[in-house]
């Protein structure tokens, strides 16, 4: 029987199983595609993401591969902002940011299995995990403790009773990598209107990822002529026609959605959620990477104390479930205020000019969505209400 069995290979089940292999627990990922993979993301990584990755000993490999971002420039209702960023955040193609991690954790002691996970049970002393290997036998996977990594739309969560379902309109994000640009700056770009935005994360002046998020219906409308519309919504959306008539897609376009998800709980027995199997926050503020690697590596620590000290598990899950949750709801209230922002013009325009006035303000609010600083000291009330005033 395994100590850990791990189902998904991204940020958060990467994160885990290197942590937890470098703690000598016999750990297993079962990760049901071939790295490295296209994955459908903004492919930005916050200052808070890059310090994780930097304290899991992978800046020497990822460094060389990241272009540099110092901060983002938002467009919406006819007013343009720019906020710097107190540290740096990088734009790194996920397929590469994914390999590095899985392969830095197998190079640590974990094992990989390209399999499909189906079920899953519980036993008194074990999780039981019915997987579906590529060749297509069904067998039975054993482990001490499990971890759900396996993304918004999460087997594990499902068959554990924690998902909860959507209801309402949904969203689509559409995009991938495109070239043609010839004046990209080290800045993610942001254009929004109402719940739809457009945004380009440079890899460098003639290069960058491009993700447009849209409502279902827009989506069901355009499916047999998507790149056209891709650019149809980034000039409308930003005004400015000519600047990406020349965009063209390069290689595989990303289509991924409904962008929701959402449970009731982060444990359950002997599995922890981690990442968006956990609860999918909007992409809107780039904090999904960042929050997978956090989430990650919590888990792998908190599981790493319960099987060395079974007398004092309940209280780490517990402790690991209040955490998280409590991070997330307040993420996800930092995420709705800033969205209030951008879509409203009267709010829109008062807020630039507020951040323009005042910068330690501007700072706080940047900080704790890039990872630089506490969300805590960006929702208090005085800096908010300043801000719209």
């Amino acid at each position: 029987m395994l100590d850990v069995a791990i189902v998904g290979g991204g940020p958060a089940g990467a994160s885990a199983a290197l942590t937890l292999a470098r703690a000598g627990f016999e750990t297993l990922v079962i990760e049901r595609s071939q790295f490295p993979r296209t994955k459908a993301c903004g492919e930005y990584l916050n200052a808070g993401a890059v310090a994780l990755l930097c304290e899991l000993g992978l800046e020497r490999v990822l460094a060389p591969m990241a272009a540099r971002l110092d901060g983002i420039r938002l467009s919406g209702n006819g007013v343009r902002t720019e906020l710097r960023f107190s540290r740096p955040g990088w734009a790194l193609p996920r397929a590469q940011l994914d390999d590095a991690l899985l392969q830095s954790a197998l190079s640590s002691g974990a094992r990989l299995l390209q399999a499909r996970v189906e079920d899953v049970t519980q036993e008194e002393s074990c999780a039981v995990l019915a997987i579906r290997e590529t060749d297509g036998e069904v067998r039975a996977v054993r482990a001490r403790m499990v971890i759900g990594a396996d993304g918004a739309h999460s087997i594990v969560a499902k068959k554990c009773g924690l998902t909860v379902e959507s209801f309402g309109a949904q969203r689509f994000a559409l995009g991938g990598h495109y070239s043609g640009f010839t004046d990209l700056e080290p800045f993610v770009e942001m254009f929004v209107e109402g719940s739809s935005y457009f945004a380009v994360n440079p890899f460098d002046a003639a290069h960058a990822n491009v993700m447009v998020i849209v409502r279902e219906k827009d989506l069901a409308a355009r499916k047999d002529d998507v790149d056209p519309f891709v650019r149809q919504r980034a000039e409308r959306l930003s005004g400015n026609a000519s600047r990406f008539s020349e965009m063209r897609l390069d290689g595989k376009r990303i289509a991924v959605g409904p962008l929701a998800h959402s449970t009731r709980g982060l444990t359950s027995g002997r599995v922890l959620l981690a990442g968006d199997a956990g609860g999918f926050i909007d992409p809107f503020t780039g904090q999904g990477v960042y929050l997978a690697l956090r989430a990650g590596i919590a888990a792998a620590q908190t599981i790493a104390g319960a099987l060395k000290a079974p007398s004092v598990a309940k209280g780490l899950l517990e402790r690991y479930e209040d955490t998280l949750t409590r991070d997330m709801q307040l993420r996800e209230r930092l995420a709705q205020v800033v969205r209030s922002f951008v879509r409203y013009p009267l709010l829109s325009k008062r807020v630039a000019r507020n951040l323009r006035r005042e910068p330690e303000r501007a700072r706080a609010l940047v900080d704790a969505i890039s990872g630089c600083g506490t969300v805590e000291a960006a929702l208090r009330v005085g800096n908010i209400m300043r801000l719209v005033a």
